[in-house]
């Protein structure tokens, strides 16, 4: 039976009062094993890809999220099957991914057994020339601005949608709005990176609506890794609620991406992209930093 996403434990809870023995309700966090069969139909291989820790739901999603992220796919339609191990001793923490015989995975990735935790991702292209290099190209103009009311409407929505951290407070969410906030996919997990590779897995097999009309928000910070899975969706804002690390506001910049951090219900500040969004009139909805860079 597959695990849950929240399970319960035993805490000593200390307040002035005193000590008591209660439960609390609390994320889980697994590894997932992901293997893939590739190669030709005359030479066909299998090789353990990554192991990353991760909360148990939508483990499809996070597979296929991860392999566009890491350039071994370019859309769903590269994946032949992707399911579950049964014959792991451990089947609901390995996924077994068959790959189209023309599909080539970098060898970058075979060389080395990528180890993801949730506290940190792992992108094969660490560097914002990396990305060019990978195929990576600035995301295309809009045909209208984001509107701040929208940045409002999702940043309500998102923390509406997250259920698991609403029982654990210990996930992030990450998601995906329409050009008026409406919430179009939201996905969960301890770690940041693998939300959103969740939310692109579940984009990428069901594509809601075209990257060019959408924004993502996300729960965390705003990394280098975050804007770089944003780069390759094509999606042309990225809304965080935390900080942006410089590495990531360089990339956005490089990539022609909006990025909004520290967002908030009355204030954000744009980081890059800020052509992207539209002024209100009446004064100081958000701050942009570095415009006069």
């Amino acid at each position: 039976m597959p695990r849950r996403p929240v399970t319960s434990t035993e805490v000593e809870r200390v307040t002035r009062a005193g000590r008591e023995h209660t439960r609390d309700l609390i994320a889980v966090e697994e590894p997932l094993q992901i293997l893939l069969e590739h190669g030709p139909a005359h030479a066909r291989e299998e090789s353990p890809l990554a192991m990353t820790m991760r909360t148990p739901g939508h483990d499809h999603d996070l597979v296929t999220g991860f392999l566009y992220a890491e350039g071994v796919i370019s859309s769903a339609t590269d994946l032949v099957s992707i399911r579950h191990c049964k014959r792991s001793e451990t089947p609901d923490n390995v996924v077994r991914v068959a790959l189209r015989q023309d599909v080539v995975v970098p060898a970058r990735l075979l060389e080395r057994s990528l180890t993801v935790t949730s506290a940190c991702g792992v992108c094969g292209e660490r560097t914002v020339e990396a990305l060019s290099s990978a195929g990576c190209r600035r995301v295309p103009p809009t045909p209208s601005l984001f509107e701040p009311d929208a940045v409002r409407a999702a940043l309500e929505s998102l923390e509406v949608s997250q259920l698991w951290f609403r029982h654990t407070g210990g996930t992030h969410g990450a998601a995906l709005f329409d050009r008026t906030g409406r919430l179009l996919l939201h996905r969960e997990d301890v770690g940041r990176h693998n939300a959103l590779d969740k939310l692109f897995g579940a984009w990428l097999a069901d594509p809601v609506a075209p990257a060019r009309r959408c924004f993502v928000v996300v729960s965390s910070r705003a990394s280098f890794e975050l804007v770089q899975k944003t780069v390759r969706a094509g999606i042309p804002m990225l809304v965080a609620i935390g900080a942006a690390s410089s590495l990531a506001v360089e990339t956005a910049r490089r990539f022609n991406v909006a990025l909004v951090g520290f967002a908030r219900e009355n204030r954000f500040n744009v980081y890059a992209g800020g052509e992207r969004i539209a002024l209100e009139a009446g004064a100081g909805s958000f701050v942009e930093v570095g415009a006069a860079e």
